[in-house]
């Protein structure tokens, strides 16, 4: 898909999402990634996903800018889009986007030859696509990695990694990780000046970019591929590859891999010994140089004429080019220096956001632990409390239950008593009635002994029968009532003692008769009880009244009596 394919779809879609989804594929598409307009499309799509809270869409949009700024040499731009892509996916735990800043992240840092953050960053990123079984990112890293190995001269690890990544992409056939690593084989095989297997790898790629219609890819191929047989003295072979290489980049209008073939040129026919063609070639490519600020190309395009004049002893011609050979060293000093300053200054950004985080990490942990403290004590307390309400529950329960034991020992208790009580009124009943029955006896047994005392004509006997009953009387009275009184306090204990307290003018007579009436005696059982006629017991009642202060109420002495409470 172009461009103008991509504008017009992009006129279809309404969905904003779905606009920047579009827009982040066309920009994975390999023959895309390296277009002119790729930072107009990644800031369009970030934007658009800015706007319409499309955070990973956002995500994406920002790796493409930090590629696009990477390879814009400004590093530091590059950077700052790439830790914020970082950031924000670890936020939203958005794995392959991580995966993604962390790659690119490692990247900056091996371009400004900073392979310690740089191995650190890609070895994060590799364990991340091993997780999410990413053959294709797998692939990527390992090339990456094995980048930084062959940048610190280790290479045989170098090739061991572009092995590997080979091997990977070609599982997943992917063309374009594939001639990456060709390419990258083919880089370390020229270092170690094996040419001809250089030119294998070499010839591997190339193969891929013709199928994938790469025109670029296919001159830089075509140009490698040169000045390896450039190198093994295959000099026309050489000749004939810069040509192809250089029709290539004309087509394209690439005037900086132009430059680098009228540089080759030079070379190749400085070593065939044809001066004046190499001066041609090497003016060519100081030309472009000049035009387009390559320094890279200037260097060495003048340090070659420099040589060859120098050769010609043609001083004035030689002086002019190292002036413009010391000049682009110059330059290219400087951006070295001005790469080794963005170095320091990402590291700096590094490292304060890195104290930063760490800080603001600390706070958060620190937060953490209060609340996790604070939950901890509330939960301590709020059990302190539930056990203390349980137990403070149980001991109501208990205490509850011990009242409600007491206060069946005390009814038991009552109940006996009662019982005790009921049974020795009941006794007492009884021993009333044998009481009168008795006395009833006594009384018939007293008449008759009368009678027979009136039948008898001797005086003595006379004497000494009415001394008998007189005696016998007088003895069983005494006994009857003393053995009604101990009864009677037996059921009604402190009865005389409360009546005494109350009121102390009552007689033992008056006491009696008290106890009499408590029992709810008639006065005809009172009367046989004791011998003593009704009106004198009448009388006695009502002296008795006098003495309990109810003689001129309505108080019913029975009662009156019966309420009075013992001890």
């Amino acid at each position: 898909m172009n461009s103008v394919s991509l504008d017009s779809l992009l006129q279809t879609i309404n969905d904003p999402k779905k606009k920047v989804d579009a827009i982040i594929a066309y920009l994975e598409e390999p023959e895309n990634r390296y277009l002119e307009n790729v930072a107009d499309y990644a800031n369009r799509a970030f934007i658009i996903s800015q706007q319409n809270n499309y955070m990973k869409g956002n995500i994406q949009a920002m790796i493409k800018l930090g590629n696009y700024y990477f390879r814009s040499s400004d590093y530091k731009k590059a950077m700052e889009f790439a830790q914020k892509a970082k950031v924000m996916s670890e936020d939203l735990n958005l794995k392959i986007e991580l995966a993604n800043s962390l790659n690119l992240i490692g990247t900056i840092y091996s371009e400004l030859d900073d392979y310690d953050h740089s191995s650190q960053y890609l070895f994060m990123s590799l364990k991340l696509f091993e997780k999410l079984k990413d053959k294709k990112g797998i692939s990527s890293l390992l090339g990456k990695i094995g980048i930084d190995f062959y940048s610190q001269q280790d290479y045989n690890k170098a090739l061991e990694y572009y092995n590997n990544s080979l091997k990977l992409a070609k599982e997943i056939n992917s063309l374009s990780s594939i001639k990456t690593a060709y390419n990258n084989i083919a880089v370390v095989y020229q270092y170690q000046k094996k040419y001809d297997t250089a030119i294998i790898a070499l010839r591997e790629a190339l193969a891929i970019n013709i199928k994938l219609g790469d025109r670029l890819s296919q001159g830089i191929n075509i140009m490698n591929i040169g000045y390896d047989q450039m190198n093994n003295g295959k000099l026309d072979d050489a000749l004939q590859s810069f040509q192809q290489s250089l029709d290539l980049f004309t087509g394209l209008n690439n005037r900086i891999h132009m430059a680098e073939c009228y540089l080759n040129f030079g070379y190749c026919y400085q070593a065939m010994n044809q001066i004046d063609k190499s001066i041609d070639y090497f003016k060519k490519a100081l030309y472009e140089g000049q035009n387009k600020g390559y320094y890279r190309i200037i260097s060495p395009s003048a340090k070659s004429l420099t040589q060859i004049y120098t050769e010609k002893r043609d001083t004035v011609s030689a002086f002019k080019y190292v002036v413009l050979e010391k000049l682009a060293g110059d330059s290219l000093f400087a951006s070295k220096q001005q790469k080794l300053l963005s170095k320091f200054e990402l590291q700096y950004l590094y490292e304060k956001k890195e104290f930063e985080r760490h800080q603001a990490q600390q706070v958060k942990n620190i937060i953490m632990w209060i609340i996790i403290l604070s939950l901890v004590a509330v939960l301590i307390i709020f059990g302190l409390v539930i056990s203390r309400y349980r137990l403070k529950s149980k001991f109501v329960i208990l205490e509850k239950e011990k009242i409600e034991l007491e206060k069946e020992n005390i009814e038991l208790e009552k109940e006996k008593l009662q019982s005790e009580l009921d049974i020795k009124d009941r006794e007492l009943t009884v021993h009333l009635i044998s009481l009168i029955k008795k006395n009833e006896m006594l009384a018939d047994f007293s008449d008759k002994l009368a009678l027979f005392e009136q039948n008898v004509k001797s005086n003595e006997t006379k004497v000494v029968l009415t001394q008998i009953g007189q005696e016998l009387r007088k003895n069983i009275d005494d006994k009857m009532l003393e053995d009604f009184s101990l009864r009677f306090q037996e059921v009604h204990a402190g009865f005389y003692e409360k009546l005494l307290k109350d009121y102390p003018d009552l007689t033992q007579n008056e006491l009696k008769l008290s106890a009499f009436l408590r029992l709810n005696m008639t006065t005809k059982e009172i009367s046989e009880l004791t011998g003593q006629r009704f009106a004198t017991i009448d009388q006695s009642r009502h002296r008795l009244r006098i003495k309990l202060g109810i003689s001129n109420s309505e108080t019913n002495l029975v009662v009156f009596l019966a309420n009075i409470k013992c001890n």
